[in-house]
């Protein structure tokens, strides 16, 4: 009887070590599975802030994007009309060389009369009447001439005042080759064909 007694106490006591092993493993296993739940929660926890982050970025370079769009647009409006204001300032220029072309031809026919009234000798049979008539055409000449010099003079100057408003004017809007090689072009062959 004392043995079976024992052989019951042996088997609850085994009975009794396996089932608080048993106990112990799946504690320990539990444990590392909320390790894990923990790690995960924080991971995803980082994940959404960073989610948070990355979305409020792309706002701020949508609302980036559409100022750019913006300032692009005023820019291509005002390159529409500084195309338009150098056409029309070529053509001032263009109207001007003909002009200033105009007056130096002028001026070179007027000369070469200067030439020839004070080069030429007073012929004796016609007397002081054809030398009178002379003088008064150098004088008119001369008057025309000086005029002319005034205009080509007033001309010269518009022209370089139009110079140095084109100049700063791109200066003022930045153009370089590298920006708008086309209007720089334009305003350089405009430069070069008025000298």
């Amino acid at each position: 009887m004392k043995s079976t007694q024992e052989n019951k106490i042996k088997r609850i006591l085994t009975a009794s070590c396996a089932l608080v092993f048993i106990c112990i493993v799946c504690l320990l296993i539990s444990i590392r599975f909320v390790d894990k739940y923990r790690n995960k929660v924080v991971e995803t926890t980082l994940l959404e802030q960073r989610m948070d982050d990355l979305v409020q970025d792309i706002k701020k370079r949508e609302i980036k994007t559409k100022e750019l769009e913006s300032v692009r647009y005023d820019l291509s409006l005002e390159k529409g009309q500084i195309s338009k204001d150098y056409t029309t300032i070529k053509e001032k220029y263009t109207s001007l060389g003909k002009t200033i072309k105009t007056l130096e031809d002028d001026i070179n026919s007027l000369q070469n009369i200067t030439k020839f009234v004070e080069n030429s000798t007073t012929d004796p049979m016609i007397g002081d009447l054809d030398s009178s008539a002379e003088e008064a055409e150098l004088i008119a000449l001369r008057s025309k001439n000086d005029k002319l010099v005034k205009k080509l003079a007033a001309k010269t100057k518009e022209k370089m005042i139009l110079k140095i408003a084109l100049e700063s004017q791109a200066k003022r809007l930045g153009l370089s080759e590298n920006y708008d090689p086309e209007l720089k072009a334009i305003l350089k062959n405009l430069v070069t064909s008025l000298q």
